[in-house]
């Protein structure tokens, strides 16, 4: 559940900006790059979980290089989006082909859609709490490039996302970053107009799904990372069957 906040605070934050830049599905193909990494160091038998992360890291931050220079170019054309479904696709294919042909075991795919949350240990929840610190403070400094669409702004943005997203889709999965990146501010984007109000409601719904569907892994004994995206899930129609009501009325 700690680690579940944490994950909520920081990635609430820079969904924020996803959403603004009209990006949606950048952090799926930045995560998907950074599980390509941690695969590639799978196959040649690194067992450091540094150097794992440092494989994951450094394709993320190959594909946050990608995005930042191709990105103001399209940006206009509103052919953004094709650009990052073509670097997830290109990232998917390898890590599936990868797998397959390598051998690798099978909880590898799954481990990179759901990661492994409930086995969490102390260690890795301390290692986040201070990379995410580092991040957070990183990201206090540069916030106003984070409004901008020059090459090095975006390569900021990127970089800090893409480290962001290696570590997080290694514990949690893709599905379970890319659901604490969008969903609690797209329903807090129902309620305010303005950031900080935005954020801190994302934080509460985020913080009450991660409790109820935590909860619910353990009644109804499903992995704790798809029940809270399904308690996110609930949520977010609850969030929109609300706003229906008030602009109806």
């Amino acid at each position: 559940f700690l680690l579940c906040l944490i994950l909520v605070c920081i990635h609430s934050y820079f969904g924020n900006f996803i959403l603004k830049r009209g990006i949606l599905f950048a952090d799926l193909a930045l995560a998907q790059w950074a599980a390509l990494g941690y695969l590639i160091g799978h196959y040649f038998h690194l067992d450091s979980q540094l150097l794992l992360f440092f494989c994951g890291v450094s394709m993320s931050l190959l594909a946050s290089l990608i995005l930042s220079v191709l990105s103001p170019i399209f940006e206009k054309s509103k052919d953004q989006e094709a650009i990052i479904g073509i670097l997830y696709v290109l990232a998917s294919a390898g890590a599936i082909a990868l797998i397959s042909s390598s051998g690798m075991e099978g909880h590898h795919l799954q481990e990179m859609f759901s990661g492994h949350l409930l086995f969490v240990s102390k260690t890795e929840l301390l290692y986040v709490t201070v990379l995410y610190s580092i991040i957070a403070a990183l990201s206090f400094k540069f916030h106003h490039h984070f409004e901008s669409h020059n090459s090095l702004s975006c390569f900021i943005f990127y970089g800090l996302f893409g480290v962001l997203v290696s570590s997080s889709v290694k514990l949690v999965g893709l599905l379970l970053v890319f659901s604490f990146l969008v969903i609690p501010v797209f329903v807090s984007r129902l309620r305010y107009e303005t950031f900080k109000p935005q954020l801190l409601f994302s934080w509460f719904i985020g913080g009450i799904a991660s409790l109820f569907g935590l909860f619910g892994s353990l009644v109804i004994d499903i992995p704790p990372a798809y029940c809270i995206i399904l308690a996110l899930g609930v949520c977010w129609g609850m969030s929109l069957l609300l706003y229906s009501i008030k602009t109806d009325k």
